[in-house]
C-alpha cells in the first residue's frame, strides 16, 4: 500500500479533472454506465498495522473479510464509532504541536480495506471509475494495479481504468483511511464518519467524446429575449483530423423546442474546444417560484456515425448583484431581474438511520419539505452534496448556496490562511465543486467554505471560480475585509446590526457577542454589497425565538438579503436496543471524545424529519404574503417575485369565541408581483344574533392546482386579525363560604368542594369534590422551568460560569421560598386567603386566593422581581388520568412569547401528547400563549382554569418538571399516572439570536424591577 493519507504533499494522484458533461449515453438515450453499489467485501482495521499484506491482489485470500453496503459509512453497519464534534478536532488529528500540522496519529487512525469484483465485456470504449464521495481518503486498485489516490470526502472523484480492465472478472480494491492529511479542511460541524458512503459507478467513454460542456444564458433589459451560450470540450484518444459534428437539442417538457447542427473544426489535436450562442424571443425562465426546468442534449457525430452524446439540466435565469444607486435604493441580489430575499437553510447531508449516504427519495422528501413550508433556498452546510440533491433542487424550484468543502474551525488562525500547500488544496476543491455542478440552474453561488478564517487562500480560490464561472455571486463569511466575498456575510448578527448595516452606517466585521473583536467597516466600504445571514436563528432545542423580528427587519431594508437557518434537521444518530427501545443519540452517546453533546440538536425538524415547533415559525415568516384588514377590505401585500395572487384562492373563516363560524372560499384578484390589492370584507360581528366575547377572522391562500410539491389547497399564506377582543371578564358568583384553621392547615368549604392549605408552604395541598380527591401534588407557586438548551449553555462546561449567569438559579431559590405573612379572611361568604412571600430574588410577592360558592377560585399574583425571571405561575398535579384537554388560545403545536406568530387562538381539543413536544434532547416543551380558558377532562369530572383580566399561559405533561429536568434522552422520560398542569402569567422567550444562549429581547423578557401579575379562575368541576 502507499500510504499517501498521512503525505501532506499528495492530496490526488490520477484522478481526471472534473466535469458537468454528465454521464455519457449510447444513440438510444441509454447511460452507459454500471453502478457498482451494492455488497461488498469489508474488513474493518484498527489501524495501519492490522490491513493484509497486498489485500487488493486478486489472488488475496480475503476470506476472513465481513460483507458491507456500498454506500454506506462503516459506523452505520457495526463498526468503529462515530465521533460528533463542532470546532475541536478528534484526538487522531489534533495535534498538540500546532507547527507539526497535518499529523496523523496512525495508532488512531482506522482503515477499511473494501474488495469487489465486477464484469466488464468486450468494449472499445474507454473504462473509468466514479466515486462521488469517500471519508476520508481512497487507495484505489484494478486487478491488483494502482489506480490512484484523492481526499475531499464529499467531492467526487474519477479515474481512467481502461489499461487495467479486461473482458471478464475484474477486481476493485479500495483501502480508505478514516483520517488524512485533508482531514484538517473539513472540521464542520457534524458527525465523523468514515466509509465508502456515495455511488461507485463504472462509465465507459467512446475514445472520442464530448468531454465537457458549460451553459449559461443572458438577456435582455426586460428579459424579453435570451441568449443561450454554449461552450463544449470535445476530448479524443489520438489527434482529431475527421469532420466531427454536434447536434444540439434543447427540450422543455420531454419535447425538443431547439434543435441545430454544428460543424467543428478539426484543428490536429486531442481536443476540440466549441463556442455557440443561440437567440430565444421564446422561452420560459427558470426561478424557485416557478423551476421551468430545460434539457440540453448535445450529440457527437463523426460524418454519419454516432460518436457520443450527453445531457445537463438547464435553466434560463440570471442572478446579478446591483450596487445602490444614487437615490439610495439597494444594493440588491436580482433573480431574473427582480430583488430576491433568501428564505433559506442551512442543511447537512445526513439522515439519522444513513449518516452520509443519504437515499435519494429521502433527499427529494427533504425538499419537498421545505418547499411546503416556503423554505425556497438551502446552503450546503457545509461542502458539496451529490449531485442528486442539485438536480432536485433544479426540478423543485431551490435557490441553492453550494459550498466548498473547507472548515478549518479549530485551527482557523493557523490553516489555510495564506500558506501556497493549503492554498492548493483549497483551490483543487473548489475547482472540483465548480466544474462539477455549473450547469445547474438552482445554484446561485458558490461559498468559498465556513468558518476557515482568512488569507490569500481565499482570493485564490475566488479566481479559479472566475476562470470557470462568472454567472453567481461568490459568498464567504469570515472575509473580513470584504476582498473576496461579493456580499456582506455574517453569522447570528443580532436585530439591532442588522438595523446598523440596514442603514449603511459603520459596522464591525466580526462577532457580536464580543463587540470589541472583529473589523470596522466604514459605510464606504460595504454599501454596495448585499447582506445575508449565512447562518442566524440558530434553532437549537426549544428555540427560534424572535423570529418574526429578523423578518421585520430583512423587509424593511433593501441590502438586507435573507438569510439561511442554523439549521435543517437534527444531526441525531438512531439507535435501537435489543429491546427494541428507540434511542436519539448525541455526542458523547457512543463514548467519543472529544464531543460537542447535544449541539446536535439544532433543527427545524427533528432527525426523522417530523416537525418541531419551530417549523411552523418559518413557515409563517417566509411567506410571500402580508396580509392586513382596514375597515371592511382585506389588505394583500404581494412579495412574490413572479407570482400574480390570482393564482389563488382566499379562504375566509370567521371565528366566535374560538369555534368556526363561517366560512367562504373567493377568487382573488389580480395583484402583480410587488405589488397591493385588496379585497371587500363585508363581515360586522355587530350583527350576530346571539351572546358572544370574541370574534377573529382567519384569512388564508390556498393554490387553485396541485403542483410538484403540494396538494391542491395548500396554504402558503394566512394571518388571523382579532376584530373583537374579549375583555377577560368573570361573573361574580353569590358565596356562602366557610372555613377552620388547626395551627398547621386552612380547611376551606366552597360549594361541593373542599381544599386545604398548608401554612407553612402556603400551597393547597388538597381539593377535594364530593370525597374525591384532585390533586397527587400540591397546587403551588412556580418559578423555574425544565432548561432549554439555549438556557443551559452546553457550550460552557464550567459550572461557576452557569451559576453566575443564573443557570437553573430559581430552582435553587424556590428551595428558599417562605410563607412571610398569610391572612384570611371573608368578604360577602367569599373566602379570601391573602400570602406574602419571601423568596431571593423577590422584591415583592404576593398571591391571594378567593374561594366562591360554586365550587371554583379566583387565583391572582402579583410580583416584582430583583432579577428577570423564567416564567411565572402556578404548578399542579391531578391524581386522575386525564384522557381529553380543551383549550382556547394559540396552537395547536406549541409556541412561546417570541416565536406564536405561526399559531392561531382557537378551541382546540385532544389527548394530552396532542399539545406537548418531545424534544429529542428533553427540555422544557408544550407551552402554549394566549389562553382563554384551559378545560382538563370533561364538565363533569374535570377543571377548568380561565383567564382573568388577560391571557395565561399553560402546559400539560404526563411527567413532572423534575422528570423534565434530569432526562437526558427522550426514552428515559416515562408517564406517570397523573398530569402536570402549568398556568403561567407569562414564560421567557426561547430566544435563539446567539448559538446555545437565550439571549432575548425586552420585550420577551420578564425584566426585573417591574410589576408583573397573573390572575385566572379556577373550576372544579
Amino acid at each position: 500500500m502507499k500510504n499517501y493519507w498521512k503525505d501532506f504533499s499528495v492530496y490526488n494522484i490520477n484522478s481526471i479533472d472534473r466535469y458537468a458533461s454528465g454521464f455519457p449515453l449510447d444513440q438510444k438515450g441509454n447511460y452507459k454506465i454500471q453502478s457498482l453499489n451494492g455488497k461488498w467485501k469489508f474488513k474493518f482495521c484498527k489501524n495501519i498495522t492490522e490491513v493484509p499484506d497486498k489485500f487488493y491482489l486478486p489472488q488475496a485470500n480475503i476470506s476472513d473479510f465481513d460483507e458491507i453496503d456500498v454506500p454506506s459509512n462503516w459506523q452505520f453497519k457495526g463498526y468503529d464509532i462515530p465521533i460528533y464534534s463542532n470546532i475541536a478536532y478528534p484526538y487522531a488529528i489534533a495535534s498538540k504541536n500546532l507547527f507539526a500540522v497535518p499529523h496523523i496519529y496512525a495508532r488512531k487512525n482506522p482503515i477499511g480495506c473494501y474488495v469487489k469484483e465486477f464484469e466488464v465485456n468486450e468494449t472499445s470504449d474507454n473504462i473509468f471509475i466514479n466515486f462521488a464521495g469517500v471519508n476520508s481518503s481512497a487507495e484505489v486498485y484494478v486487478n491488483g494495479n494502482f489506480v490512484g489516490f484523492s481526499e475531499s470526502t464529499f467531492d467526487e472523484q474519477e479515474y481512467n481504468i481502461t489499461k487495467f480492465v479486461k473482458p471478464g472478472k475484474n477486481t476493485l480494491a479500495v483501502m480508505v483511511a478514516r483520517w488524512c492529511t485533508g482531514s484538517y479542511l473539513e472540521d464542520q460541524d457534524m458527525w465523523r464518519l468514515a466509509g465508502i458512503f456515495r455511488d461507485v459507478t463504472l462509465i465507459y467513454k467512446p475514445t472520442t467524446e464530448i468531454a465537457d460542456m458549460y451553459f449559461y444564458s443572458d438577456f435582455n433589459v426586460d428579459f424579453t429575449s435570451a441568449t443561450l451560450n454554449g461552450k463544449i470540450n470535445i476530448q479524443s484518444n489520438d489527434n482529431i483530423n475527421s469532420n466531427l459534428s454536434i447536434v444540439l437539442l434543447l427540450k422543455f417538457d420531454n419535447k425538443v423546442v431547439f434543435s441545430k447542427d454544428y460543424a467543428l473544426e478539426k484543428n490536429g489535436n486531442s481536443s476540440i474546444e466549441f463556442n455557440l450562442s443561440e437567440d430565444f424571443n421564446d422561452f420560459k425562465l427558470w426561478s424557485h417560484e416557478y423551476p421551468n426546468l430545460y434539457e440540453i442534449q448535445v450529440d457527437l457525430y463523426d460524418g454519419e456515425t454516432f460518436l457520443d452524446s450527453r445531457k445537463t439540466n438547464f435553466g434560463f435565469r440570471k442572478i446579478e448583484i446591483i450596487p445602490m444607486s444614487e437615490d439610495g435604493r439597494g444594493p440588491f441580489i436580482l433573480l431574473n431581474g427582480k430583488p430576491v430575499k433568501f428564505c433559506g437553510v442551512n442543511r447537512h447531508d445526513f439522515h439519522p438511520e444513513y449518516g452520509h449516504a443519504v437515499p435519494k427519495d429521502l433527499i427529494e422528501k427533504d425538499i419537498i419539505l421545505c418547499k411546503k413550508n416556503n423554505i425556497t433556498a438551502i446552503r450546503t452546510a457545509h461542502y458539496p452534496n451529490a449531485k442528486v440533491f442539485y438536480d432536485l433542487c433544479d426540478k423543485y424550484g431551490v435557490l441553492v448556496m453550494s459550498e466548498n468543502n473547507l472548515e478549518t474551525h479549530g485551527i482557523s488562525y493557523l490553516i489555510p490562511r495564506s500558506n501556497k500547500k493549503w492554498s492548493e488544496q483549497c483551490c483543487y476543491r473548489v475547482r472540483n465543486m465548480v466544474n462539477t455542478f455549473k450547469n445547474h440552474p438552482c445554484i446561485v453561488s458558490w461559498s468559498l467554505g465556513n468558518e476557515a478564517g482568512y488569507g490569500e487562500s481565499f482570493a485564490d480560490m475566488k479566481k479559479e471560480i472566475l476562470k470557470i464561472d462568472k454567472t453567481r455571486f461568490v459568498h464567504y463569511e469570515a472575509d473580513s475585509h470584504l476582498k473576496s466575498s461579493d456580499v456582506f456575510s455574517k453569522m447570528y448578527s443580532k436585530l439591532e446590526s442588522m438595523e446598523t448595516i440596514g442603514k449603511n452606517k459603520p459596522i464591525r466585521h466580526g462577532t457580536d457577542i464580543w463587540r470589541l473583536i472583529g473589523v470596522k467597516l466604514k459605510p464606504e466600504e460595504y454599501k454596495d454589497k448585499p447582506f445575508i445571514q449565512c447562518e442566524y436563528a440558530h434553532c437549537m432545542g426549544n428555540s427560534l425565538g424572535n423570529f418574526a423580528d429578523y423578518w421585520t427587519e430583512f423587509k424593511k431594508y433593501d441590502r438586507l438579503a435573507g438569510g439561511f437557518i442554523w439549521d435543517f434537521a437534527d444531526q441525531t444518530i438512531k439507535y435501537t436496543h435489543k429491546d427494541g427501545v428507540t434511542e436519539w443519540r448525541y455526542g458523547g452517546d457512543f463514548g467519543d471524545k472529544p464531543n460537542s453533546g447535544v449541539f446536535v440538536f439544532n433543527g427545524i425538524v427533528r432527525g426523522d424529519r417530523s416537525p418541531n415547533p419551530a417549523l411552523y415559525e418559518v413557515r409563517k415568516q417566509y411567506q410571500q404574503v402580508d396580509i392586513g384588514l382596514e375597515k371592511n377590505k382585506i389588505i394583500f401585500k404581494n412579495r412574490y417575485l413572479f407570482t400574480n395572487l390570482e393564482e389563488f384562492n382566499c379562504k375566509l373563516e370567521i371565528y366566535i369565541d374560538g369555534e368556526l363560524f363561517q366560512e367562504d372560499v373567493i377568487d382573488m384578484p389580480s395583484i402583480a408581483p410587488g405589488e397591493e390589492g385588496e379585497l371587500k370584507f363585508n363581515f360586522n360581528h355587530k350583527n350576530i344574533n346571539f351572546q358572544y366575547d370574541e370574534v377573529s377572522v382567519v384569512i388564508s391562500l390556498l393554490t387553485k392546482k396541485a403542483n410538484l410539491y403540494s396538494p391542491e389547497n395548500h396554504c402558503v399564506a394566512y394571518e388571523q386579525i382579532i376584530v373583537k377582543k374579549s375583555d377577560f371578564s368573570v361573573d361574580d358568583i353569590k358565596s356562602n363560604c366557610t372555613y377552620m384553621q388547626t395551627d398547621l392547615e386552612i380547611i376551606i368549604k366552597f360549594g361541593p368542594c373542599t381544599a386545604i392549605i398548608d401554612k407553612k408552604t402556603g400551597s393547597i395541598i388538597s381539593i377535594d369534590k364530593n370525597g374525591y380527591e384532585r390533586l397527587k401534588e400540591p397546587f403551588r407557586l412556580n418559578f423555574h422551568r425544565a432548561t432549554i438548551d439555549n438556557d443551559s449553555l452546553p457550550q460552557v462546561n464550567l459550572k461557576i460560569v452557569q451559576f453566575v449567569i443564573g443557570v437553573n438559579r430559581f430552582k435553587r431559590a424556590m428551595k428558599r421560598l417562605r410563607v412571610k405573612k398569610l391572612n384570611i379572611f371573608s368578604t360577602e361568604g367569599v373566602i379570601k386567603v391573602s400570602i406574602n412571600w419571601r423568596m431571593p430574588y423577590m422584591k415583592d410577592l404576593k398571591t391571594v386566593y378567593s374561594f366562591n360558592g360554586d365550587g371554583s377560585f379566583d387565583v391572582e399574583m402579583r410580583v416584582v422581581p430583583l432579577v428577570n425571571l423564567v416564567r411565572y405561575g402556578f404548578t399542579l398535579a391531578l391524581r386522575e388520568d386525564v384522557e381529553k384537554v380543551s383549550f382556547y388560545g394559540k396552537g395547536p403545536f406549541e409556541n412561546y412569547c417570541d416565536r406564536n406568530t405561526g399559531a392561531l387562538i382557537k378551541k382546540y381539543s385532544g389527548k394530552v401528547d396532542d399539545f406537548m413536544h418531545d424534544y429529542l434532547h428533553p427540555q422544557e416543551n408544550g407551552n402554549h400563549t394566549e389562553v382563554r380558558w384551559l378545560q382538563l377532562g370533561n364538565e363533569v369530572n374535570g377543571m377548568k382554569f380561565t383567564a382573568i383580566s388577560k391571557p395565561f399561559e399553560m402546559s400539560v405533561h404526563p411527567y413532572s418538571l423534575e422528570m423534565l429536568d434530569s432526562a437526558n434522552h427522550l426514552h428515559e422520560l416515562e408517564n406517570l399516572d397523573y398530569l402536570t398542569v402549568n398556568i403561567d402569567g407569562k414564560q421567557r422567550g426561547v430566544g435563539g439570536d446567539v448559538p446555545a444562549i437565550a439571549y432575548t429581547k425586552p420585550p420577551y423578557k420578564i425584566l426585573r424591577n417591574q410589576l408583573h401579575s397573573l390572575n385566572f379562575r379556577v373550576k372544579i368541576q
